[in-house]
């Protein structure tokens, strides 16, 4: 490593640095730079804010904070930690969702989608704790978590996770229906594409679990509130031709609606690659 970054990465305090101090000491050390540090007041803090950065610097406006140098990032590491330590395990900083959210990215560099599900949807649930029911759509947790991670994303990169971890064990097909579910009750607002694509998801995940009566009813409304959607159709299509008993006139049927629908090339490209896989399958079985 270049020694010049090394040196320059010695002027700011690390989360390590910090962590390996005990609570106490940490406390003692906020109050010598002028911060009185109350735990009842701090516990209030975590429920009020949603990072330990907004409570440093809630501290710095109400305190005569004396830091500098390396020492400024002290009292929003001091935060950060202490709200680990401290709060309850239902409510998690921006800081800590952002490290488990890259946690999970590193399970699935090595292709284990399960471990990666299991910890985004710890994810998942403290983010429920922040829902809002006056807010429709993920705009107002957008604005909260920007310049950590993004949310829509995350909600997009966990669905596509719990259907991986699927592949192994039809419980992440169960997880995967509740986390739409609950999506979209939370989330009716939020844009179209990505309502259709969490309802395509639940029908998909019916189909893969084998209740197909109830991925079928899924696939119906879907169709009959989105009519122009290809992917509803296809997705249709798919349960037919790929997973119940290889309907291959029934799925055929529902390619060609769906052609009929689709104007953009990689949808209209995705059709036809089904429809010649699917003629060639019936000549040749």
């Amino acid at each position: 490593m270049n020694e010049g970054f090394v040196q320059y990465m010695q002027n700011f305090m690390t989360y390590e640095e910090v962590n390996n101090i005990s609570t106490n000491e940490i406390i003692q050390r906020l109050e010598s730079i002028g911060i009185a540090f109350d735990q009842e007041v701090f516990l209030r803090d975590v429920e009020n804010f949603y990072s330990a950065q907004q409570i440093s610097e809630n501290w710095f406006t109400n305190f005569k904070v004396r830091v500098k140098g390396r020492e400024e990032d002290f009292p929003w590491l001091a935060a950060w930690i202490l709200w680990e330590r401290l709060a309850p395990a239902h409510l998690l900083s921006k800081e800590q969702m952002s490290e488990l959210i890259k946690k999970g990215f590193e399970h699935l560099s090595t292709n284990d989608s399960q471990t990666a599900c299991n910890i985004w949807l710890k994810v998942w649930e403290a983010l429920k704790y922040r829902f809002n029911l006056n807010y429709k759509n993920l705009d107002f947790l957008d604005k909260q978590y920007k310049g950590n991670f993004f949310i829509r994303n995350f909600c997009q990169d966990l669905e596509c996770a719990l259907q991986n971890a699927g592949l192994e064990d039809k419980f992440y097909l169960e997880k995967r229906i509740h986390f739409c579910k609950e999506f979209l009750e939370n989330f009716p607002g939020e844009e179209e594409l990505m309502i259709h694509n969490m309802r395509r998801n639940i029908a998909e995940s019916y189909s893969s679990l084998g209740d197909y009566e109830q991925a079928e009813l899924e696939f119906k409304n879907l169709v009959q509130d989105f009519p122009d959607n290809p992917w509803g159709y296809i997705g249709w299509g798919d349960m037919y031709y790929l997973e119940q008993n290889q309907n291959y006139a029934s799925a055929k049927e529902l390619y060609k609606k769906a052609l009929t629908m689709a104007k953009d090339e990689m949808d209209i490209d995705a059709v036809q690659e089904r429809l010649e896989d699917l003629e060639y399958e019936m000549k040749n079985r």
